[in-house]
């Protein structure tokens, strides 16, 4: 998934964590933590093609001005 998609997910997903009941609560903190885990990765990646001076992936989306 796409870096910047994967920040709005996180987002989306803290949001509706802080209204979500008991019953929901469970699943919504998996689905964040999946996704947290995903964005390390994604840094990971990035930190490791930096320090081994490759190029890094183009954006796909386009960057609000």
């Amino acid at each position: 998934m796409h870096s910047r998609r994967l920040d709005d997910r996180i987002r989306y997903l803290c949001s509706q964590i802080t209204a979500a009941s008991d019953g929901e609560l469970e699943k919504l903190l998996q689905e964040l933590l999946s996704a947290v885990h995903e964005k390390i990765e994604h840094l990971r990646t990035l930190t490791t093609n930096q320090f081994l001076g490759r190029r890094p992936p183009k954006e796909r989306r386009a960057i609000p001005s």
